[in-house]
């Protein structure tokens, strides 16, 4: 076990090695970057080149790098999927970019590990029941309006009826107009 400690470390060393050397080679092509490169006052160039705001490496959104600074804090081997809230302290310990605290909730939010092994904080979801069935004929109905149609006759819209039992359906020509008040009202 001893001996396992030191090659993990050495692995987590290369991996944040290439990101650096990643975001480094990004950087040109960024036009944030470009802009405050020279400026002084919250931006600054840390020894190996890397540009930070507040001290912290600006991750420009080039390719794929914002979500590789995710996997890294998230997903890697020691990091242990931690929640929203922990993800998202450790990447802004050291990294910072426009889009942080979305792109670290919609990381966690659909993290497939993290869906399959923390328990859901809702109630159960109801049990579904099957509606009752009508015993007659149009004791139970369905209304609704076909709308916008061709003028025809001073109609322009088909009120349908339809029996749940049967599933007959009666189709009456009617006016846009039409309120439920009049609906109700309705002579048929």
């Amino acid at each position: 076990m001893v001996f396992l400690f030191p090659s993990l470390c050495a692995a987590t060393v290369v991996d944040l090695d290439t990101l650096h050397q990643d975001i480094l080679s990004a950087l040109p092509g960024d036009p944030i970057a470009t802009k405050h490169i020279s400026a002084d006052g919250r931006w600054s160039m840390d020894p190996n080149g890397l540009l930070l705001l507040d001290n912290r490496i600006y991750v420009p959104s080039a390719g794929n790098l914002h979500t590789c600074v995710l996997q890294y804090n998230h997903d890697h081997i020691l990091a242990r999927h931690f929640g929203q809230n922990k993800t998202l302290e450790l990447v802004c310990c050291r990294y910072s970019w426009p889009s942080l605290y979305a792109d670290v909730q919609q990381l966690c939010k659909f993290c497939v590990t993290c869906m399959q092994s923390k328990p859901q904080c809702h109630k159960p979801y109801g049990s579904l029941k099957q509606l009752p069935i009508s015993e007659q004929l149009w004791n139970s109905i369905s209304m609704d309006f076909i709308k916008k149609l061709l003028s025809f006759s001073r109609f322009d819209t088909i009120l349908v009826i339809v029996d749940w039992l049967t599933k007959q359906a009666i189709f009456i020509p009617a006016h846009n107009t039409i309120t439920s008040t009049d609906l109700v009202l309705w002579d048929i």
